[in-house]
């Protein structure tokens, strides 16, 4: 018979050191992926912080936007009032116009007048 070889493994041996060797690369593999997924998570922290950040900044500019239209607004006069202002320029538009009538029907009159006189003169001188 034939001496067993002292380096040689058992059959047992054998399999259980696969199976501490699998065990060793799941368990790498799987700090892997937890430090994947805690770098993934810090990323996307991060990410989370920037949007609020530029949100709440659109959402200021926004706020400002509508304070200066209510400044805006408040300046500005209101309907009632531009109606009333406009029938009074209106009214004395209308005043003006009359008196422009007035004025031409008087000057109409002047220059009628006028040449009445006139030719009563050159009546009186020819005569």
């Amino acid at each position: 018979m034939t001496q067993p070889d002292p380096d040689a493994v058992s059959l047992r041996e054998h399999i259980l050191a696969l199976l501490a060797e699998m065990d060793r690369r799941f368990d790498a593999a799987i700090a892997a992926q937890d430090k994947a997924v805690q770098i993934a998570m810090i990323a996307s922290e991060k990410a989370v912080v920037k949007a609020e950040i530029a949100a709440e900044k659109r959402f200021e500019a926004g706020n400002e936007f509508r304070g200066q239209l209510a400044d805006q607004a408040a300046t500005f006069m209101p309907r009632a009032e531009a109606e009333q202002r406009m029938a009074a320029l209106a009214e004395k538009v209308d005043d003006v116009k009359g008196s422009s009538r007035a004025g031409a029907l008087a000057l109409w009159g002047y220059l009628v007048g006028g040449i009445g006189v006139v030719a009563v003169v050159v009546t009186l001188f020819t005569k």
